[in-house]
């Protein structure tokens, strides 16, 4: 058996993977947790588990309808089975059926700027018989999802669900197939229209465009089908060779299969010809073959042309001016064309593009969010590059993604180059209690400042700070690190949290729960234990502080990894941004509720990081110790929980006393860190082997990467 059950006497049990006994204060906090009335089967230590405030650091602690405020989290939305999806492959599907593939698929994702790209994608169940409530759309569409999961608004930046307001303005998804039967998508940057098959193409998913010799570069669909640009089935060509290849399936009687099949075709194309819409269709098609023609072969051009210019002129002039030529002349100027979000007629292609601009943004409009009074089992997609996706309905959300990314570069590439990697990350970057003397315009932009207000009453003072600190890494144990891989993979890690706005909500709603507690009479044995009741006020504005912090945490962390990644990439890439092989975004120190043993709970991961089966985290050593990057194999018997970090073995006034400034030097050596006595407790030494840590905990993740820290900035 993995883990072992502590012989102590408490209503419900205790499960300890740190394969080591727990001294006497950490043996009377595991007790006294599992004392309360509405733990759920079991409390669960991680390996690195070790003092804390009231709960030990490395317990999973799952509840009954109470929590307890010791830690900072948020749920992770989701939506309802039915949820359709669309793929590159041309057809929508539903999200449950894409999480029972097991297997990678493309979705469309977008940058925060509105450029639409084509992502991988996996899908999965998160959550079983969760609240949920229902977004309507200005298209009469609606979306049934958690109300915490996150919409993308116009900006690029995200609001939950249940915040959104009539007539907030989200990043809107409009796609369309064409004449014939391509697949367009609507930038929203620019308000065109764009082939599909060319988003796949220029999101890298073909690899590098080639250039063939006189030719325009053309994709084929190899199966035919105009609307599935999967990358299997696309292919670059040269326009020529294109259609060259296109002449000889007829000749050779391939793909059309008959003559008779053919000859329908062709009868089908002169039918075509004799409406009004075919007429124009092949009028624009034959100009546009001219000036092609024009353009490729002007030689021949211009001796077939020879002495037409005079009476080309001569007719051109008559037509115009005569009465037909007149007529043709305002009807095209007075051509309307429909707007396809509003149905407005609009004069011009130039008139519409500024309609759209103008009257829509190019968006797309909440119409209202309905709180509904019944669950459902939900599920989500991890987008690793770019943390989005498009849905049917229109509108893009949020991933449920997990802060580590893989770069493309190589650890030879670093040579030479450390020092002024560190020194560059910690002058764009602040440490300790520094905060950033300018606050950039992603910052600024980002829309949870709008609910500040609503957060507790004693951080009203904090706004000001909290936009300071917002790209800024902290103190203790918090880090920034570039990593080799054991096949010398370049890695960017980082750990930070909600900074001082997250610790003062977490502080102001322990002190109201201390509060009720007193004034209830309940007598805990231990008062960092006091818990609010699910249902309560207290409890409901909790939980919303709980989200509105977990949120700010992790934009700090996309903030400060943003920055990081442009100083490797100056370095190592001259300044050209490159796109990650992976991307790893966990958290630890936070509450979900969850359904385990086939009950809903509220599961606490003091020190933890969620393992469910196939979930990424990060399970970082100490600054001169190896880091981890794992899947999760979900245990049942951890809450699907594994370690976030070797965890502490001294505690930091101890490793003071216990090491030297020539010993830190001695265990860091080979990492460009700082070595004095600032971070003198953050010695390696001070810490569990992380190599036991993730030996004790073999049946809660595999490890995926292990990595080795080059370059540690600490505060």
């Amino acid at each position: 058996m993995p883990y072992e059950k502590l012989k102590i006497s408490t209503p419900s049990p205790v499960l300890s993977w740190a394969n080591h006994p727990l001294d006497s204060e950490e043996t009377k906090m595991a007790k006294n947790v599992a004392s309360l009335p509405f733990v759920f089967k079991h409390v669960a230590l991680m390996p690195d588990v070790h003092l804390g405030k009231g709960a030990l650091v490395g317990s999973v602690i799952a509840t009954k309808e109470a929590i307890i405020p010791a830690a900072v989290g948020v749920d992770i939305g989701c939506f309802v089975g039915d949820t359709l999806v669309p793929l590159i492959d041309g057809k929508s599907y539903p999200i449950r059926d894409l999480a029972q593939r097991n297997e990678e698929f493309i979705v469309y994702a977008c940058t925060p700027t509105g450029r639409i790209v084509a992502a991988k994608a996996t899908a999965k169940q998160t959550r079983r018989n969760a609240s949920l409530v229902k977004v309507i759309l200005d298209n009469g569409k609606e979306i049934t999802c958690t109300g915490d999961h996150q919409f993308m608004l116009r900006d690029g930046n995200y609001q939950q669900a249940q915040y959104l307001q009539p007539g907030t303005s989200l990043m809107p998804f409009y796609s369309k197939v064409d004449k014939d039967g391509y697949t367009l998508i609507s930038q929203p940057y620019s308000s065109r229209w764009q082939k599909a098959y060319w988003i796949v193409a220029r999101s890298g998913l073909l690899g590098q465009v080639p250039k063939f010799k006189e030719q325009r570069t053309i994709i084929h669909h190899r199966n035919f089908n105009e609307s599935d640009n999967r990358p299997e089935n696309l292919e670059f060509m040269g326009n020529r060779d294109h259609s060259t290849y296109h002449r000889n399936l007829v000749e050779r009687n391939q793909h059309w299969q008959s003559q008779e099949f053919e000859q329908k075709r062709v009868a089908a194309l002169a039918k075509k010809a004799q409406t009004p819409e075919g007429y124009q269709y092949y009028a624009e098609r034959g100009t546009k073959n001219i000036l092609q023609y024009m353009q490729h072969q002007p030689e021949h051009f211009r001796q077939a042309v020879a002495g037409n210019g005079s009476r080309g002129k001569q007719y051109l002039v008559a037509y115009n001016q005569s009465e037909k030529g007149r007529a043709k002349s305002k009807e095209i100027a007075n051509k309307f064309y429909t707007c396809d979000i509003c149905g407005a007629e609009v004069k011009t292609p130039i008139g519409l593009h500024n309609h759209r601009r103008k009257e829509h943004q190019c968006d797309r409009k909440v119409v209202a969010v309905i709180p509904l009074d019944y669950t459902e089992d939900v599920y989500c997609l991890t987008v690793p590059e770019y943390h989005n996706f498009a849905l049917t309905a229109g509108v893009f959300v949020h991933n449920c993604g997990m802060c580590a990314i893989k770069t493309p570069f190589q650890g030879e590439q670093l040579e030479g180059k450390l020092k002024k990697i560190r020194q560059d990350i910690e002058a764009a970057i602040p440490t300790g209690f520094n905060e950033n003397k300018d606050i950039e315009k992603t910052v600024t932009n980002w829309q949870s400042w709008r609910n500040f207000q609503d957060l507790h009453s004693g951080v009203q003072d904090l706004q000001g700070k909290a936009m300071r600190q917002m790209g800024s890494l902290g103190g203790g144990n918090h880090f920034i690190e570039v990593c080799l891989d054991t096949e010398n993979q370049v890695w960017l890690m980082l750990h930070s949290g909600s900074r001082n706005i997250g610790n003062k909500l977490a502080q102001c709603h322990i002190n109201t729960a201390k509060e009720l507690a007193k004034m209830a009479g309940n007598k805990l044995p231990d008062p960092d234990l006091a818990h609010f009741v699910a249902g309560t006020l207290e409890f409901q504005a909790y939980w919303h502080d709980l989200q509105w912090a977990q949120n700010y945490a992790r934009f700090n962390r996309d903030v400060m990894m943003a920055r990081f990644k442009r100083i490797i990439e100056k370095h190592l890439a001259g300044g050209k941004a490159t796109k990650p092989l992976l991307e790893v975004n966990c958290h630890h120190n936070y509450a979900e509720k969850e359904v385990h043993f086939d009950e809903e709970v509220y599961v606490t991961r003091k020190g933890a990081v969620r393992a469910q089966a196939e979930d990424y985290g990060i399970i970082p050593g100490s600054m001169g110790a190896k880091s981890y990057i794992v899947k999760g194999k979900g245990d049942v018997h951890s809450f699907c929980s594994c370690s976030h970090g070797a965890g502490r073995l001294l505690s930091r006034n101890k490793a003071k006393g216990v090491y030297t400034l020539d010993d830190l030097i001695e265990q860091t050596k080979g990492v460009e860190c700082r070595k004095d006595a600032g971070v003198l407790d953050e010695i390696p030494g001070a810490y569990k082997p992380i190599d036991q840590v993730m030996e004790n905990q073999f049946d809660l993740v595999e490890v995926v990467a292990t990595l080795k820290q080059v370059v540690c900035v600490k505060g």
